[in-house]
């Protein structure tokens, strides 16, 4: 047969073959379409394991679980089933196999998982504490299994295995609280933040001083951790203890100063958990003060006008007419201590009143107090100073009294015949005053520097001191007086109260409250006010 007849007759045969094929693939072709069992999933809820596959048209499942060495068999009509109490961390495996109605077998499905144990929760009784060093606190836990406890920052805090945690250092720390759990519940650990603050704040550091000017300087330093305010200190010149001398209530790290000469140091404050914390002084610095005379001043300037509105009334004192009047006023530990006198200084009394309800604590005769119609007290000295001068009583003579016994301790000659006296434990000076002069002596009374007052009556009362400053008081006529203040450092007048509803005698700077004993005009009743409000005083 020739060679081209034969390929001819194989390709015929070929496409007979394939079409015979074809036909009978299309009359059976759903019979062989591959079945299968699909989307076998496995959950755990809790002490359950829930299975679940696609649902088919079929007589039944056959499901098969295998956990360790266990195989369980079920033979099925739904196309789900939930295996109970499972064990804890151990891995299911199971497989699906579906009965067709043709009486063959679906392609089965395999799936597993491994079961964890049960989520607890330990409850504690603390979330946070916040502290300072030194303290102590329990923390309480519940929870299933053994409960350890750990300290994540031992430096900060530390805790010992009953939950008592100690405070050992500034910073923040977690405790950690550990519940072991047991076959059925896992290991759960919760924390608690402690926030430890310091007892003390850290020593302010770079204060310096600048002069702004001959009569003023600013000082300055650098932040302190957790400071929210600051306090200055002068040194007293006298017993070499620092004094807080000014509030700084703002944030601000410097302060515009007198240049009044003397050491200067700073204390940071801060208030931290309904406690103030405080810091060592600073390193001190050292403020040179003027070194120019006082100047004079002409023009008042008033501040305020003091009178009922203002004034609170601390207690009223009588007199006995010409034979037993309240002269002066002094301020010693826990007492208001008035000098009486009569004109003609043959006898005298030191009359002290308590300042916490203004009841009269002691009466103590005293001798050779002239008119007094100047006083103070040195607490470093623990001595009543009284001059005697007034009007025709030109004297220059002090009479000092001992602070305990208030008998005479002796009489000396001052540098001047003085109507006021004054001593100021910021800077250890003495201030006298007579007419229209104000003069700053030294502890031992060595005059320094006169300033030149402004003058509204050549007369004039006795003389107050605090931080510096210099309040004189002067009555010019009926209810009348003015308290002018003056600055020692450079003989600056400040400005003046306006009193306006009696002779102002005396005054005195309690804890910044200014106090006032006022005499009657055309009465023998005398009164010690006190001002309703602290005073700026700068």
């Amino acid at each position: 047969m020739p060679r081209l007849t034969l390929n001819r007759t194989i390709i015929i045969f070929l496409v007979a073959v394939f079409a015979a094929f074809a036909v009978l693939l299309f009359a059976v072709g759903p019979a062989l379409t591959i079945e299968k069992v699909r989307n076998l999933t496995l959950e755990q809820d809790g002490y359950d394991v829930h299975i679940s596959w696609d649902e088919m048209d079929c007589d039944a499942y056959d499901l098969v679980i295998m956990c360790e060495d266990e195989r369980t068999s079920l033979v099925l009509n739904e196309n789900h089933y939930t295996i109970p109490d499972i064990k804890f961390d151990k891995t299911y495996r199971v497989a699906v196999d579906a009965r067709l109605d043709t009486g063959s077998v679906a392609k089965g499905a395999k799936a597993e998982i491994t079961t964890e144990k049960l989520k607890q929760t330990v409850k504690l009784n603390i979330k946070e504490y916040s502290g300072f060093k030194g303290d102590t606190f329990r923390v309480e836990a519940k929870g299933v299994g053994d409960i350890t406890f750990a300290s994540a920052n031992r430096k900060s805090a530390s805790v010992n295995k009953n939950g008592v945690v100690k405070l050992r250092a500034p910073g923040q720390a977690k405790i950690e609280v550990t519940a072991s759990g047991d076959s059925f519940y896992q290991e759960k650990t919760r924390t608690v933040t402690v926030n430890v603050y310091p007892n003390e704040l850290e020593q302010p550091v770079g204060l310096q001083v600048k002069n702004v000017s001959d009569t003023r300087c600013k000082l300055t330093w650098s932040q302190t951790d957790l400071a929210k305010h600051y306090q200055l200190f002068k040194q007293n010149a006298h017993t070499q203890e620092f004094v807080r001398f000014r509030n700084i209530d703002t944030e601000d790290l410097s302060v515009e100063i007198t240049r009044d000469t003397g050491k200067y140091a700073i204390m940071a404050l801060a208030d931290v958990q309904g406690k103030t914390v405080t810091s060592p002084l600073s390193e001190a610095v050292k403020v040179e003060g003027t070194t120019e005379k006082a100047t004079s001043y002409s023009s008042a300037k008033n501040i305020m006008t003091l009178n009922s509105s203002n004034l609170d009334l601390f207690r009223e004192i009588h007199g006995d007419g010409g034979t037993n009047v309240p002269q002066s006023i002094s301020l010693k530990d826990d007492c208001y201590v008035v000098s009486y006198v009569n004109h003609a200084g043959s006898a005298g009394k030191l009359i002290s009143y308590r300042r916490s309800d203004g009841e009269c604590e002691a009466i103590d005769p005293c001798s050779d107090m002239g008119h007094a119609n100047g006083a103070t007290y040195n607490p470093n000295t623990n001595k009543f100073y009284v001059v005697k001068t007034h009007k025709s009583i030109r004297t220059a003579s002090c009479s000092t009294y001992n602070g305990t016994s208030k008998k005479l301790a002796g009489i000396f000659s001052l540098p001047r015949v003085t109507s006021g006296i004054a001593y100021d434990e910021s800077n250890d000076k003495y201030y006298l005053s007579k007419g229209n002069e104000i003069y700053v002596c030294t502890s031992d009374f060595k005059v320094e520097k006169f300033i030149h007052k402004f003058i509204r009556y050549n007369h004039a009362q006795d003389i107050g001191a605090y931080n510096g400053i210099v309040f004189v008081c002067t009555w010019v006529s009926g209810n009348t007086s003015y308290i002018d203040l003056y600055r020692a450092s450079d003989g600056a007048y400040l400005g003046s109260y306006d009193v306006s509803i009696g002779e102002v005698e005396s005054c005195i700077i309690d804890d910044g409250y200014l106090v006032i004993l006022m005499n009657t005009v055309g009465s023998s009743n005398d009164r010690i006010y006190v001002t309703k409000e602290r005073i700026a005083v700068k």
